[in-house]
């Protein structure tokens, strides 16, 4: 009972502090932060102490009835596969709650009503992302997964850069389509099942041969997925939203948000229909090379560093997707652990650009930068490890996942006997080459170099900036030189499928 109280404690204690954080927020402004800080600290102790139960005594499962009759009940399963997911969204929410404090105060300024509502809307988007990644119904994981839609646009709507109304309206209609073809698979696995239990269409699904409708909702759902990992074509309201979102959101839409996407195609679609997914191997192979190229190359042409991020974002989705398409343990094991090394690397990249944006008055064009290693060695530091990770550079986390998309990949292509897939995949190494380009071409432009005249001035930010920098930093290495924290979970659960 520990462990199930534990698990559904985290959601209780955000949704608790959700009106508390608004109504004290507006007393005390910006501080407010630090109340946001506790149960986002709380739900990432939690996740921790739940990685040794689960390694030791398996998946633990919340369930309360509640329209049995439907199928439909609430319920949260903590297991191999949504730990990792878990422990990632909440280390990211607790550093960038801290980070946003000096951030969204020269952002805002001293407006205590706006604060409060930052901070509110900030636990609520939080709560959405961990609600999905604990869902055991498909209807409750629908709810938490629109439920993550409506906070973060409010937030790039209100505090956005440029044209945030235009640009928020652009990410909203996005993704609520998505979500809609998520809806329409939702209740054709209900009409072909009679029911919303994750864990019993899994089951159901082993006794049935898939009909022409399943594959249409397969086909549904992952384009539901697909718009919120922005895979190409589906990707343009990424470059936007992320690069106009404030910076703090920026570490959390593009590490956090998008990768859920390749979460849940494990959880609802190769869980319950490996084989119906492994049909798809050849087309999803090609969809993850063009995304990686596409948008890599992309990210080499951009001169905004926010851009250059948000690009490198959906890159990285065409890893995930890449090793999510080996329909191998391997690589789907190593996909889910992208979404940890990305999460990390990523959310210190964006808070490095908060950080230049911050000392040099907003500025993000990286021609007019320069040299600023010798003004901000700790944060030129965070960057290159931040980068170096995306690049999949031993001994970081990046390295011990790319190795295993790629493994899996290269396995996969071979078991099938399919040549041209094993041609698709091979071209995959294109989007490695990408993305250690852009990453060294952005180090060498920004930290090295002629410091420029006018960021003589330009210093190391505060240590409520520099701190979850360093924190992120600190877990991007020890996740590199030592995955099995994670990796057994991810194995142990894959193993079963």
């Amino acid at each position: 009972m520990f462990a199930e109280g534990l698990a559904f404690s985290i959601i209780v204690i955000l949704s608790i502090f959700l009106p508390i954080t608004y109504i004290v927020g507006r007393w005390i402004g910006s501080k407010c932060g630090w109340i946001a800080f506790i149960p986002l600290l709380y739900s990432f102790i939690a996740s921790l102490m739940l990685i040794p139960i689960v390694s030791s005594m398996g998946p633990v499962l919340f369930f309360i009835p509640l329209v049995p009759s439907i199928g439909l009940n609430f319920g949260f399963l903590v297991d191999g596969l949504s730990l990792p997911i878990i422990f990632t969204v909440t280390l990211l929410c607790a550093v960038v709650s801290i980070y946003s404090m000096p951030y969204m105060e020269h952002h805002i300024g001293e407006d205590k009503a706006q604060h409060a509502a930052y901070y509110a809307l900030y636990i609520l988007y939080a709560l959405g992302m961990i609600g999905t990644a604990l869902s055991t119904n498909l209807i409750q994981f629908y709810f938490f997964w629109e439920l993550m839609l409506l906070p973060s646009w409010a937030l790039i709507n209100i505090w956005g850069y440029g044209e945030r109304e235009k640009i928020a309206l652009k990410y909203f209609i996005y993704t609520h389509v998505g979500a809609l073809g998520l809806l329409a698979g939702i209740l054709t696995l209900y009409s072909i099942y009679g029911t919303f239990e994750l864990p019993l269409i899994a089951s159901l699904s082993r006794f049935t041969h898939p009909g022409e409708y399943l594959k249409w909702a397969v086909v549904a759902m992952f384009f539901g997925f697909a718009v919120k990992m922005a895979i190409v074509p589906l990707h343009t309201w990424l470059p936007d939203a992320h690069a106009e979102a404030p910076t703090p959101i920026s570490a959390l839409l593009s590490p956090a948000m998008i990768g859920l996407g390749g979460y849940a195609t494990v959880r609802i679609i190769y869980s319950a229909f490996p084989d119906l997914w492994g049909s798809f191997s050849l087309a999803l192979s090609a969809l993850a090379i063009i995304t990686m190229v596409y948008a890599g190359a992309m990210a080499l042409a951009q001169d905004d560093i926010k851009r250059l991020l948000a690009y490198s974002s959906a890159s990285q989705m065409g890893y995930i997707l890449l090793g999510l398409s080996s329909a191998d343990p391997v690589g789907v094991g190593g996909a889910m652990y992208h979404y940890v090394s990305h999460g990390t690397c990523k959310a210190v990249l964006f808070m490095v650009a908060g950080a230049l944006m911050l000392e040099t008055h907003g500025l993000r064009s990286i021609s007019k930068f320069g040299g600023l290693a010798r003004k901000m060695p700790l944060t030129a530091v965070a960057a290159l490890i931040g980068f170096l990770g995306i690049a999949g550079t031993p001994p970081l986390n990046g390295f011990q996942s790319e190795w295993m998309i790629f493994t899996g990949a290269f396995h996969g292509a071979i078991e099938s006997h399919d040549a041209m897939r094993l041609i698709v995949v091979a071209l995959g190494l294109v989007g490695s080459v990408l993305t250690a380009g852009y990453a060294l071409w952005t180090i060498r432009r920004v930290f090295f170099g002629p410091l420029k005249d006018e960021l003589e001035e330009v210093h190391e930010p505060s240590i409520l900036v520099l701190a979850p920098m360093m924190v992120l930093v600190f877990f991007t290495v020890l996740l590199g030189i030592y995955p099995r924290i994670l990796m057994d979970l991810l194995v142990s659960f894959l193993s079963q499928i």
